[in-house]
């Protein structure tokens, strides 16, 4: 079996338990654990399933975090475990050629994450730790045309970079 399918298989086994456990990150880096991600507002990347969408958004995020992880606290452990996700544009669907596709018309929705963070050192001491709910504040309508704007998960990496410089340890 190839990796691919073993991680999606890993995946959908953790969703049906409640929690999925996703990253292709050591165990010093990056984790991301999603609570009921089915039941999450808005979390279809590419039109895809949850299954496949927790396993995107976690290598996607884990792979940004990671650098500014590395230079604010060296050596340590994130997890983020996500209780819900709304992603920036619109939620709405459209069935197009038998594919349901985003329809954004005028102004994206902000993207919204809720999620619970800890901090550990290289030993397993936690550094800090909390729940947050953090909203994108900036104005999508002038980004809606730039390169930028038109990344995968450019806002909702961005809000969480802006998150994670704002951290500080106990």
């Amino acid at each position: 079996m190839k990796t691919s399918q073993l991680l999606l298989l890993s995946v959908t086994l953790l969703a049906v338990a409640g929690v999925a456990n996703v990253s292709g990150a050591q165990p010093d880096d990056v984790t991301i654990q999603y609570v009921n991600p089915e039941k999450f507002t808005d979390f279809s990347i590419y039109g895809r399933d949850y299954r496949w969408s927790a396993s995107y958004f976690a290598n996607e995020i884990s792979r940004d975090l990671r650098p500014m992880l590395k230079r604010k606290f060296p050596g340590s452990m994130l997890t983020l475990r996500f209780t819900d996700i709304d992603l920036a544009g619109s939620s709405r669907t459209s069935r197009r050629g038998g594919r349901d596709v985003g329809v954004v018309r005028g102004e994206m929705t902000p993207a919204r994450m809720s999620f619970d963070f800890l901090f550990q050192d290289g030993t397993g001491r936690t550094l800090t730790k909390g729940s947050t709910r953090i909203t994108d504040t900036s104005h999508h309508s002038s980004l809606l045309g730039s390169q930028s704007g038109s990344e995968p998960l450019f806002y909702e990496k961005r809000m969480l970079e802006k998150w994670l410089k704002s951290v500080r340890a106990s």
